[in-house]
């Protein structure tokens, strides 16, 4: 590209830089104040649209200023013939336009091809540097061959709940000092807003436009340009499918084989590497089923969850969108967040826990979702899983996230913790 059009795209691209009052400070910008000041690169990954490149901008308004970095956008289509040994001419204009500065964000880097050798260089030359991208697969297997412990990660979601009651105006901190919770119109607004959340979820547009079409799209140009496109998959319409199959079938458990079977595809092993392309781009995260035998994880039963619910009101099949399912989702997304490793529990006889949390040693947390606790045969069936699980991890206690419920009862020797969904996801305790 010539030098005129580069000096364009940095300058349009240099004004995307600015804060806005529209913006909800990210709960993960605790983070990047422990690590700005190190030499670490810092690399920010999330689904598209999930609010990486907003987030940069907060980053650099509270740490840095927008006069103080270099910013480029490499998902600008005026950007497609660049290649890593022209990103001289880059540096160059940028040095030309702007000055000398020592901080550089680089977003949605996976566009460049050998963008790993670019980092580098910057990285030796002293540079300070932040990296987003939408494919972790990509990413996470440069950063493993060229810059082994010279990164910092963090992973960013749509909105959580928190951070969606903030948007809306309710100031969660304050509310939690005061305990103004327990006030009946501050309960029924949280309570409110939890059922809008659990169906248009947390994209940041779509929170803000409150349009829903903008997720059907965001589903077909996730399928077509971060899967079929970037793997140069020939079956893009039994992409399309299991994509949609996933989606629809979220909070369940799913096999490569039995996909295989609905799509008359030729192996398990391409079944696998469609799903994992799907995986990369953050649509859909896999759980394997707990053992403490390594053979038994990796095992070809898992559960799948989807990255935000407004997506599966948006994409899935009438009929998905199930009260149960869609507060598991929930919790899900909030435990990955929380950075725990996570698992599901299943027995023999079938008995299920939703999730277990393993600290590296041991599990340390049995977790199960039951929005429906007014049915008493429901309740006593997953009592009954949650409290066999508990017998065989030697686990004093569970938790059990409801709908409303909060008490805590002794269920055959170990203390059940009943915890609205709305109270746990804010972090508050019975």
């Amino acid at each position: 590209m010539t030098e005129n059009l580069l000096k364009q795209v940095l300058m349009e691209q240099k004004d995307l830089i600015k804060p806005s009052q529209d913006y909800v400070t990210r709960e993960v910008m605790g983070k990047v104040g422990r690590i700005c000041k190190l030499k670490h690169i810092v690399v920010i990954t999330g689904h598209r649209r999930a609010g990486k490149s907003v987030f940069l901008t907060q980053i650099a308004d509270r740490f840095y200023g927008k006069d103080d970095v270099y910013y480029l956008n490499f998902d600008d289509e005026r950007l497609v013939s660049l290649r890593c040994d022209d990103v001289h001419k880059v540096m160059d204009v940028f040095h030309q336009l702007f000055g000398n500065k020592r901080v550089i964000f680089l977003d949605e880097v996976q566009n460049l091809e050998g963008w790993e050798r670019f980092v580098s260089r910057l990285y030796n030359q002293g540079y300070k540097v932040y990296v987003t991208g939408s494919n972790a697969k990509l990413l996470s297997s440069e950063l493993a061959s060229h810059l082994t412990g010279r990164h910092v990660d963090i992973e960013i979601f749509p909105f959580s709940f928190r951070e969606y009651l903030t948007y809306k105006g309710l100031d969660v901190d304050v509310a939690i000092k005061e305990k103004a919770y327990y006030k009946g119109e501050v309960k029924a607004e949280v309570s409110r807003l939890l059922s809008e959340y659990l169906t248009v979820g947390g994209f940041p547009e779509v929170v803000r436009s409150g349009e829903s079409s903008i997720l059907r799209t965001l589903f077909s140009d996730v399928v077509a340009k971060d899967v079929v496109n970037r793997y140069k998959v020939k079956e893009s319409r039994t992409v399309r499918e299991i994509a949609h199959y996933l989606v629809s079938n979220y909070a369940r458990e799913f096999s490569y084989n039995r996909l295989r079977n609905i799509y008359s595809l030729g192996s398990v092993h391409t079944v696998k590497n469609y799903v994992g392309h799907l995986v990369s781009t953050y649509m859909i995260f896999e759980l394997s089923r707990f053992s403490y035998s390594v053979k038994e994880l990796h095992t070809k039963v898992k559960k799948v969850y989807v990255v935000d619910n407004g997506l599966v009101n948006a994409v899935g099949y009438t009929g998905t969108s199930d009260v149960g399912w869609l507060y598991e989702n929930v919790v899900f997304l909030e435990l990955r967040r929380r950075g725990g490793e996570i698992y599901y529990y299943k027995d023999k006889r079938g008995r299920e826990v939703d999730f277990l949390v393993w600290d590296g040693r041991k599990v340390v947390e049995a977790i199960q979702v039951c929005f429906d606790v007014a049915d008493d045969r429901v309740l006593r069936r997953e009592l009954r899983s949650l409290s066999s699980c508990l017998d065989v991890l030697r686990l004093k206690g569970g938790l059990v996230i409801t709908s409303d419920l909060e008490d805590r009862r002794v269920v055959n020797g170990h203390t059940i913790e009943f915890r609205p969904l709305w109270k746990w996801l804010l972090g508050l305790g019975v």
